[in-house]
Order: C-alpha cells, then structure tokens, then sequence
C-alpha cells in the first residue's frame, strides 16, 4: 500500500509496456486524498516538476519492507 513519504514510479499506459513501472523518474509522494468508495489518489512530485494527482493503480511503490514499529 502506497502512503505519504513513499519513492514511487509512475506505470507506463497502454502499447507494449503497458502496466510496467518507468524507471528513469523516481517520485515522492506528499499527500493521500481518501475518499469514501472512491480509488485513492496521490499527490506526487517527479524531478523538479510541480505536484500532480495520480490514481493509486498509476503508481508503483519501491520496494523494501517497513518497519512496523514505527
């Protein structure tokens, strides 16, 4: 699950990669906006580029494992 402070990718859209995390930016996410039986959307800023919201399907979270303590 993808929360504030994670790195992210953004997914490439349709043709042959379609789905698969773009590598070359790397993004940080600033806020979550929940709503009600609504898809989570993100606040993300990628390089030096103002913020954009992003559907939570649209981004892919780096992995790593959290620390659960915290």
């Amino acid at each position: 699950m993808i929360e504030p402070g994670d790195i992210v990718y953004l997914k490439f859209k349709g043709g042959l990669k379609n789905g698969v995390p773009n590598t070359s930016r790397l993004g940080l996410v600033i806020k979550e906006l929940k709503e009600k039986g609504a898809i989570s959307q993100f606040h993300v800023q990628f390089d030096q580029e103002n913020p954009k919201w992003y559907w939570q399907h649209d981004l892919h979270r780096i992995g790593g494992e959290r620390n659960k303590n915290d």
